[in-house]
């Protein structure tokens, strides 16, 4: 069983010097504390918290290798990447560089994801699972994380660090956690049910809105309104969604190459593709397989 302590306490494991830190300011919504980190760190182990931890690079870039339960993870660490270790799991930590890199570290509850994830309950799994990795990007994590940095260091209240955090964890659960997945209620949502299933099974085909339509029994006008109603989306973008979310799981193969990938995906032509995924993902699909 992993030995937990207190997020307070993390920077201690760290070969880092902490900069700046949420905690000094006041807020006790959250914990997030700015790094300077050195070009190069031999092996060492951050121990494991309750808090979800979001790793943020601000500043410089160095080859970074962490281990988790699953084995090693490798990754080029730049400004805009993240990296994330769930609540109750230890890291073993290694990297090379040039120069000095910065870092912002979040620390967010697992009461709060607890909280967030009970408003969600009927919508996702049983409880709460979120994962570790590096190397992503995540537009909304990084502005957000970046947001709450000023904040602090501009003596904003916990209130604003509350909101934030609460916001964060509906995002991490829905987009990393399977908690986006459709609640369906009625025979209406059933049909929807049967097009998010032909929408899954045919990705790599040309799909058109009379498609869906007919594949749910309804009319096109009525298939908008019903996929409005559940989702706030079209059903092709819906579409582009889920097409987007099997692109970036195929890209963590590397003998998969990016035209395949887009053939894969429904795109015949890659520039489309990488248009369309910078568009819903934040970066192009090589930024992303790097």
């Amino acid at each position: 069983m992993e030995t937990i302590i207190s997020s307070l306490d993390a920077h201690k494991h760290l070969r880092a010097t902490m900069t700046a830190c949420s905690w000094r300011a006041g807020w006790r919504s959250l914990l997030i504390r700015a790094y300077e980190d050195p070009a190069e760190a031999e092996e060492f182990v951050t121990p494991a918290t309750r808090d979800h931890l979001i790793v943020l690079v601000t500043g410089g870039s160095c080859d970074v290798e962490v281990r988790y339960r699953n084995g090693w993870q490798h990754a080029h660490s730049e400004p805009g990447h993240i990296g994330m270790t769930a609540p109750g799991q230890a890291a073993t930590l290694r990297w090379r560089g040039n120069t000095t890199h910065s870092t912002l570290q979040l620390h967010l509850p697992g009461a709060t994801i607890e909280r967030v994830a009970r408003e969600f309950r009927r919508k996702g799994p049983a409880a709460p699972t979120l994962p570790s990795g590096l190397g992503s990007s995540d537009p909304l994590v990084s502005q957000l994380m970046l947001s709450l940095s000023a904040a602090f260091q501009e003596s904003a209240p916990d209130l604003y660090a509350q909101t934030a955090g609460e916001m964060l964890a509906a995002h991490l659960l829905v987009r990393y956690g399977r908690y986006g997945e459709p609640h369906y209620r009625n025979a209406s949502d059933g049909r929807l049910r049967k097009v998010e299933d032909f929408m899954r099974e045919n990705l790599a085909s040309a799909v058109s809105l009379e498609d869906l339509a007919r594949e749910a029994g309804v009319s096109r006008f009525h298939l908008l309104r019903l996929y409005k109603k559940l989702y706030g989306q079209t059903p092709l973008k819906r579409l582009t969604f889920l097409r987007m979310e099997e692109a970036k799981s195929l890209l963590k193969d590397r003998n998969e190459t990016i035209p395949t990938v887009a053939a894969r995906c429904g795109y015949e032509n890659p520039s489309h593709f990488a248009t369309a995924f910078r568009r819903v993902v934040g970066v192009t699909p090589r930024s992303y397989r790097r």
